[in-house]
């Protein structure tokens, strides 16, 4: 396990006190962003690792090694609360993101409708683990919501989608090959210079897009994680996630099929 930052968990008395923060890949420049200025206001250091949700939950119901654990659903949160490794009192659904169909600049893709993707020339579809990954969930409750002919878009084009581990890993496979296609998050779409959007996935053809942060249970810094928790809600994380292209207080979660 990769964490990356600076510091251990709690305070040695040799320097500030740290927190260790696990969350989804795509929101590795947001919680950058916002850990810098915590722990500037707060003198803190933050600790990061950054991987798929599920990814993640899995390694904290191995070692819950984690202060607070930032999930791009509901769904895992839920996993480790069955496990008894959080504070369910300090959960809470503090942001939302919106899908888009991606491919690379170079690329001649166009799409007016969803229903039309099966008749473009792509070799793969990238996009993060429909299996387990919440970006790849999402993107596949889309592609099966289509119709296309007498049967689902996802049932078209499924054998040409390749899972990765998380959005970010299908966002570089789409960078890398102009006859790749990706959906991935918006707000990794804005985050490169190599891609561009095909299609705007309209949300109500898949679930809330739900990111929910917790704290974990029996951890060296219980006060300064709920204060970084209560700091993903403060005006200063607002304007980062308005900045970043993520959606601020959207509708609750809803469980995936």
């Amino acid at each position: 396990m990769l964490l990356v930052g600076c510091g251990d968990s709690g305070s040695s008395g040799q320097g500030p006190p740290s927190i260790v923060v696990f969350a989804a890949a795509s929101l590795r420049d947001v919680v950058r962003g916002i850990g810098a200025r915590f722990s500037e206001t707060h003198q803190i250091d933050l600790v990061y690792n950054f991987a798929g949700s599920n990814t993640l939950a899995q390694q904290l119901q191995a070692a819950p090694v984690a202060d607070v654990f930032l999930s791009a659903n509901p769904d895992w949160v839920d996993v480790l609360e069955r496990s008894e490794l959080i504070l369910p009192e300090s959960r809470r659904n503090f942001l939302s993101n919106r899908l888009v169909l991606i491919s690379r600049k170079d690329a001649e893709f166009q799409l007016s409708e969803p229903g039309l993707l099966p008749t473009l020339s792509f070799t793969f579809l990238a996009m993060a683990d429909p299996a387990a990954v919440p970006a790849g969930r999402y993107a596949r409750a889309f592609l099966q919501a289509v119709e296309t002919a007498d049967r689902s878009v996802w049932e078209a084009v499924k054998d040409k989608i390749v899972p990765t581990t998380d959005v970010r890993a299908a966002l570089g496979l789409v960078e890398s090959d102009p006859h790749i296609i990706g959906i991935v998050y918006r707000t990794d779409a804005m985050n490169s210079d190599r891609v561009q959007v095909v299609y705007k996935i309209p949300p109500n053809l898949h679930q809330p897009i739900v990111y929910c942060a917790v704290a974990l249970k029996n951890r060296p810094q219980p006060e300064i994680t709920a204060r970084f928790l209560d700091f993903l809600s403060s005006p200063e994380a607002v304007a980062i996630y308005n900045m970043k292209g993520f959606v601020v207080d959207e509708g609750g979660p809803r469980p995936l099929s």
